[in-house]
């Protein structure tokens, strides 16, 4: 995480032609070897899985594999959307052990690391519920295991800045209710009366092919901090949508998402935009249906909406010169990779970025696109 003086980087396999199994080893070789000169604290696996038992015995290989190999604690979170261009895709998280102090905290349904720095305590990780059979449970499972690792950490439920929502099947429907609509409605309840002044947090909600519903979140307390949402002035915000582009028979079962488009974070001198997953959405409707090229192209310029010069001097009142740092980009179907990458990359040449296959949430669009921005 860039504010706690360190980053995240991708690991692929040199051989994306390999096994599994090798593909696997070599990620965690590679690990391994960079974990000696940074403090890994939290690993997302990429990887699709055939079952629902494949994915529980991959979850339990790799917190071994994990633990084996790393001195220290390290959350495991297995994501089962499969990478566009080998089997195996690993997302690392690192730290500056020699500013920050880390523990490790548990709650049974989830785990995460607490980072403290003087006043300011920073909590990050996943809480997951997998073994219900509907998504509104295992919502309701899930949020109940935020709340217990805030608690345990002594964080109010509006210290959340950033989230990552996967949802199985996302778009199916679950009891005659959309599954997407149905974690609408239940971190809705969970949200209310903790945002009204602060502002949701930056939030990415994608489907996964397994794994129920599955949190990653980052939490901070301090008052050092400043978090301030940010709006796309092309876009309806998230949480303001009309109910006719909700999915739901009664008005009543109709909540909105509730994040913002991004949020702009500042601490210890670090300063930051947290970009929400991000598509073809004008006020609130899809735009260039049916086209992956255009779709893609409305994304970024809804993205670079929120880091244009007039949003940034409206927050600092200073001209910060923002980069791109990484980004993530689910696309909806195999078919259209080529044409999002060379989208992609006529805007952002060599950066940082990672192609995964996924299920977004509405029918019509084919491209989400996520990421940060740093300021200096």
């Amino acid at each position: 995480m860039y504010f706690l003086n360190g980053d995240r980087i991708y690991i692929k396999p040199q051989n994306s032609c390999a096994g599994f199994d090798n593909q696997l080893l070599d990620c965690l070789f590679q690990l391994k070897n960079f974990n000696a000169s940074k403090k890994i604290f939290k690993l997302n696996f990429f990887v699709d899985t055939a079952s629902e038992e494949d994915y529980q015995n991959l979850s339990a290989k790799l917190e071994k594999q994990v633990g084996e190999k790393f001195p220290s604690p390290v959350v495991v979170c297995l994501i089962a959307q499969p990478p566009l261009t080998c089997r195996v895709l690993v997302e690392a998280f690192y730290y500056d052990s020699t500013l920050w102090q880390a523990g490790l905290i548990h709650d049974k349904n989830g785990t995460a690391i607490l980072f403290k720095r003087e006043k300011t305590e920073v909590l990050i990780g996943n809480v997951q519920s997998n073994r219900i059979n509907t998504c509104r449970k295992n919502a309701e499972i899930a949020f109940s295991a935020l709340e217990g690792l805030l608690q345990q950490a002594a964080l109010p439920v509006d210290s959340v800045i950033r989230q990552w929502n996967y949802i199985e099947n996302i778009l199916g429907m679950d009891n005659g209710r959309q599954c997407y609509q149905e974690f609408n409605n239940v971190r809705s309840a969970f949200y209310s009366g903790y945002f009204d002044k602060t502002g949701y947090p930056a939030a990415t909600g994608i489907g996964i092919n397994r794994g129920g519903v599955l949190i990653e979140f980052v939490a901070v307390n301090s008052r050092d901090a400043v978090s301030i949402p940010l709006d796309n002035p092309e876009q309806v915000a998230a949480h303001d949508y009309s109910k006719k582009v909700l999915v739901a028979d009664k008005p009543e079962e109709k909540s909105t998402p509730k994040f913002e488009r991004a949020r702009y974070f500042e601490l210890f001198k670090k300063k930051m935009v947290f970009i929400s997953g991000t598509a073809s959405i004008r006020g609130e409707k899809t735009v260039g249906t049916g086209d992956p090229v255009e779709q893609t192209r409305i994304t970024i310029n809804n993205i670079q909406q929120l880091y244009s010069p007039e949003q940034l001097l409206k927050i600092s009142g200073n001209l910060l010169q923002p980069q791109y740092g990484h980004a993530r980009v689910y696309i909806k179907n195999r078919k259209d990779f080529a044409a999002v990458k060379r989208t992609f990359k006529k805007y952002y040449g060599n950066l940082p970025v990672v192609y995964i296959i996924a299920d977004i949430c509405r029918d019509d669009l084919l491209v989400e696109i996520e990421g940060k921005v740093i300021l200096e």
